[in-house]
């Protein structure tokens, strides 16, 4: 009788997991690279451009976090690759954008609130709890105060990943509504082709302000994310 040695086993991979299995690739490329002419005596832009970005965050966390804030900078590094990995890689056209999806962000900033407040437990105790009450808060006021610190705190973990995929979202469809409204007048009219130029710069401009906005949201988030672990480092 003849049979496969191995059974066929399905692995459905939908375009989040596909780009997510992309971004690794090129992290893991992108450090092969970096370390290849350093071992064979040559200079390299490359890893120099990554030792940049390196320092930036490690000032960003220097000032952010005041109690054993180094201890946080592999995962802040590693958060702020990936996003910004991953917007950038949204922005070739015809691709996928991952942080555009709210499954993804939401995730991420769970996992955020979840790290931290565990973090927060870790170093205080029970008196974590302290955060939700302000200093010099009238005990009258401690319940109310306690149930709006609570939201508030709570609402981090959705605030965070909604800023990141909402603004995706929006340069995204921007940038489409454009392209589609200036391919109609190049191609609608004479006139059109004469002034292509005119909408083609604007495309680029808005294409260039997209790729600050995809380079800004990562670094809002882990600055925002920084702040957040001094807070329950510190119970700010």
């Amino acid at each position: 009788i003849d049979a496969p040695l191995l059974p066929l086993i399905e692995l459905p991979l939908t375009n989040l997991g596909l780009y997510l299995l992309i971004v690794l690739g090129v992290v893991i490329s992108g450090l092969v690279i970096s370390f290849i002419p350093a071992r064979i005596g040559r200079d390299n832009s490359w890893l120099v451009t990554l030792e940049s970005i390196y320092g930036f965050l490690v000032n960003l966390v220097d000032s952010q976090v005041a109690i054993a804030g180094h201890i946080y900078i592999p995962a802040i590094i590693a958060l702020f690759s990936f996003i910004l990995l991953c917007n950038l890689l949204g922005l070739i056209p015809y691709s996928y954008t991952v942080t555009a999806q709210f499954a993804l962000t939401l995730g991420l900033s769970f996992t955020v609130l979840l790290g931290v407040t565990i973090l927060g437990l870790q170093r205080h105790g029970v008196h974590f709890f302290s955060i939700l009450v302000p200093a010099g808060t009238p005990l009258v006021l401690v319940p109310l105060l306690v149930v709006i610190e609570a939201i508030s705190y709570l609402a981090r973990a959705i605030s965070l990943g909604v800023r990141l995929s909402a603004n995706m979202i929006s340069g995204h469809v921007l940038l489409k509504i454009i392209s589609t409204f200036s391919w109609q007048f190049i191609t609608g009219s004479i006139l059109g082709v004469i002034l292509g130029f005119l909408p083609v710069l604007f495309l680029t401009a808005l294409y260039a302000l997209e790729l600050g906005v995809a380079i800004l949201q990562a670094y809002v988030f882990v600055l925002l994310t920084a702040s957040y672990l001094n807070d329950v480092l510190s119970l700010h």
